[in-house]
Formats: C-alpha cells, structure tokens, sequence
C-alpha cells in the first residue's frame, strides 16, 4: 500500500463518523483492499488496479480542495466527467465507478458511513459481468470435501471441533447465502436451530430472516453440542478459532480455497461465490426474483436482476411450463 501512502499526505487527517479515532485514510483504505482480497476473492491484478483508482480520486479531490469523507454524488460524478474528457476510454471510466462504488459501500457497511455519495453514480454502458458460482456437481464435490475434513494439526479434540465448525460454516453459507461478514459475526443468539433460521444484521443494520436446510441445521447441532466448547470461547460468537476467539474472515477464506483444492476446483473459490451459487441455484429451481431479493439482504431489486442473465434456459423452460400462452 505504499503507492496509495504517499499520495494521500494531504488526507492523512481525514476522517468520518463512525471511524474510531487514530484511523485514517490509509488504514481504511488498507481494510477495503483487504476485504476484496478475502470477501470477493479478488485478484491481485484487480485490487491494483482498485488501488490505483483510489489514488488518482483521492489525488484529484485535492486539488479541487475537497475531502473525501465530505464529498457528494456531484463530485464524484464531476471526478468521472474530468476523466472522461481527458480522453479515458468507457471501460476505465466505468472500472472507475465500480472502484467508487465498492469503497463507499464498505465505508457504510463496515465504518458507519451515513449517507453514500456513490449511489446514482452514472458511467458509460458496459455489458455486466456475470458473477462466477458453481454448478449443482461442483457444490457436491465441495461439501464432499468438507465432510473429509482438512488435516490439522493439534489433539484429537481441537481437530475434531474445527472440522466439526467448517462443516457448519460451509454448509450453512451455501444453504443462507449469507455475506462472509455476516457469517463470521454470528452470535449464538441469532441462531434458532430448531425453527430454521437465522436473523442476519445486514446492510444499514437491516435485520433480515435467513431459513437454512434441516442438513445445515445439523452440522449445526453436531458443532454447537459437541465440539464448540472444546475451543474454549470466549464470547458468544458461534464460529471460533483455536484460541476461542471469532474466526476471522481472511481464516475461513483459507479454510474454504483448502477444500476446493482438496476438491480439485480452482483454488480462487471465495465465499461470495457461494453466495452467487445460492441465488443462482435458487433462481434455476423457480424461486421468483422478489423473494431472492429478501433472502439476500438486497436494498434493491436491479442488483438482483444479474442473476437472471445466468440461466436463461431455466427461465425459458419456467416461462413456457406456467404461462397461459407459453405453449405448455
């Protein structure tokens, strides 16, 4: 982060509501990039290029002697606009919203930002990119994996409870298509194992119902009743690590690329793929987009809209079997 340190004196005091005191730009920054490292499983050619972004918007707010933690919609859009007549090519520019975007989502979703300035962002039309998930063979040979467990080291009762808490993890991940920050905050109180369910604190601190599959529940019971105590907690976060402390996102990002190489899968599996495997899956079984949406955690129903781009098949086949004149 050395290349965004030195071209961010100027905002080294900057800070927003919601931001503890004692951390500034550069360490929100360094939390952002980190968090499209683990929750998306970014590549590093994509987080560079997120980085150089940043910098170059963080560069021209200076100049134009703004800051950033102030800024509106309008100077955004007139970031992008100088751009634009500088001669940037459509892709960069709408590579650059994306960059807004996603910063100033985290910055409310994970350090209290009130208001996102990045919302109605326009940028020139570019073709949406499908997001990646597996098919319903892949997932088998994950969970397949999962249940086989990971080799750790350790006595026989710590290993037996970690592999007993990535059971419940992966599988409760697949079978809510939680985000992996929502997963790794779970406490013991937001579960309800007998009913079904999960109460999520999402977006906004939205508080949304995810049901999961009597399966999930059970690798649930199996973790909670038997092994998590061998841990030693010391709180009430339901997942944990060898020191009893919450697992860390970055740990069950690991976790999770162990089993799609044990797998035989590509090693860059992250967690959000699971979560687009959810809804795809979901998607493809019938499910309509208005309760996908909720399942989600969605604020709005076009981010939803992407999946519907990635079976067109399944939707053609549900068209023509329940509609009046679809020939069914």
């Amino acid at each position: 982060m050395n290349s965004i340190s030195n071209n961010l004196r100027e905002t080294q005091l900057c800070y927003y509501q919601g931001v503890p005191a004692g951390k500034d730009i550069n360490q929100v920054l360094n939390e952002f990039v980190e968090s499209l490292r683990i929750d998306r499983g970014a590549a590093e050619r994509t987080i560079e290029a997120y980085r150089r972004d940043l910098t170059q918007f963080m560069a021209w707010l200076s100049v134009e002697g703004l800051s950033w933690n102030s800024s509106s919609g309008a100077d955004l859009q007139n970031f992008l606009n100088t751009l634009s007549k500088q001669g940037q090519k459509a892709t960069s520019l709408a590579r650059k919203t994306s960059t807004l975007r996603q910063f100033f989502k985290f910055c409310c979703l994970e350090k209290g930002m009130k208001e996102n300035p990045s919302e109605n962002l326009e940028s020139p039309s570019q073709s949406k990119r499908l997001p990646k998930y597996l098919t319903i063979d892949q997932v088998q040979a994950l969970l397949k994996s999962v249940d086989e467990g990971i080799s750790y080291s350790g006595s026989e009762d710590e290993i037996a409870a970690l592999r007993a808490r990535d059971a419940a993890m992966v599988y409760l991940l697949y079978a809510t298509g939680l985000r992996v920050s929502e997963l790794v905050g779970l406490t013991l109180h937001r579960l309800d194992i007998q009913q079904g369910y999960v109460r999520v604190q999402g977006k906004g601190d939205k508080e949304r119902i995810a049901p999961f599959a009597p399966i999930a529940g059970e690798k649930l019971s199996i973790y909670l009743d038997k092994y998590r105590h061998l841990l030693h907690p010391k709180d009430q976060s339901v997942f944990i690590n060898h020191r009893g402390d919450e697992i860390s996102r970055q740990s069950f990002w690991k976790t999770l690329k162990t089993f799609a190489m044990q797998a035989g899968m590509p090693s860059t599996l992250s967690p959000h793929v699971l979560r687009h495997s959810f809804a795809t899956h979901l998607l493809q079984s019938g499910m309509n987009l208005r309760s996908l949406q909720m399942l989600l955690g969605h604020s709005d129903l076009s981010t939803t809209q992407i999946y519907t781009h990635i079976a067109p098949e399944h939707l053609k086949e549900s068209h023509k079997k329940y509609h009046p004149r679809g020939g069914g």
